[in-house]
């Protein structure tokens, strides 16, 4: 996969939908086949009819669509054999913080136009995509992460987002460097009080 145009060229590779917006924040409706592959952290990009919106997720929910829950008392295993269709009753659902978006083929770490219900979602984790987004000027830049940590993301939630990248950026391992500089800068900005905790857990989770 070596553009944006290609992840968004088949729907069936769509993961879910918006299903809610608000200020900095989008709820992605997640299909339940693919709900055990997204993790805090996960990159999303909005496949919207112009901008398209990009974030990371910083909640899972998973709950009955009908308002109860009733103890099964049985292995996941039992549940599928005895309700194959169980998943069709529950509600899959990620928040996802709105950090960037894509404008003709150039990421900007800036937010922009909102996009609309059932606007379909993919997932960004293609290593020439990550690179487009972790350097869109050819150098690192997390100006990203300012817009998570203003949403309510924390030194567990930039760690679990580290570990979810952790093979990508160990091959850059080269250029630790100034990824750790670029990460410092933006904590800094960020004004949160704990930037040691930040680096220690970065540095622990990537084995630097």
């Amino acid at each position: 996969m070596n553009s944006w145009y290609e992840l968004f060229s088949r729907k069936d590779n769509a993961i879910g939908e918006v299903a809610g917006v608000e200020a900095g924040r989008i709820e992605i409706y997640i299909y339940p086949e693919f709900y055990p592959s997204i993790h805090v952290g996960t990159i999303l990009a909005i496949d919207s009819e112009k901008i398209k919106a990009i974030g990371l997720v910083i909640k899972l929910a998973h709950s009955s669509r009908y308002g109860s829950f009733t103890p099964m008392k049985s292995t996941r295993q039992e549940l599928r054999q005895a309700y194959p269709d169980l998943d069709k009753y529950h509600n899959f659902v990620s928040t996802m913080v709105y950090t960037s978006h894509l404008y003709r083929d150039q990421i900007i770490h800036v937010r922009a136009s909102m996009p609309r219900l059932h606007d379909l979602v993919y997932t960004v984790h293609n290593e020439f995509l990550l690179d487009k987004f972790f350097k869109p000027k050819g150098s690192w830049n997390f100006g990203f992460l300012r817009y998570y940590i203003l949403e309510g993301a924390g030194p567990l939630e930039v760690k679990e987002f580290f570990y979810k990248y952790r093979d990508y950026f160990i091959k850059h391992e080269s250029e630790k460097e100034c990824l750790i500089k670029e990460v410092t800068r933006i904590l800094l900005k960020s004004r949160v009080k704990n930037v040691p905790e930040y680096l220690e857990d970065l540095c622990n989770t990537l084995g630097w």
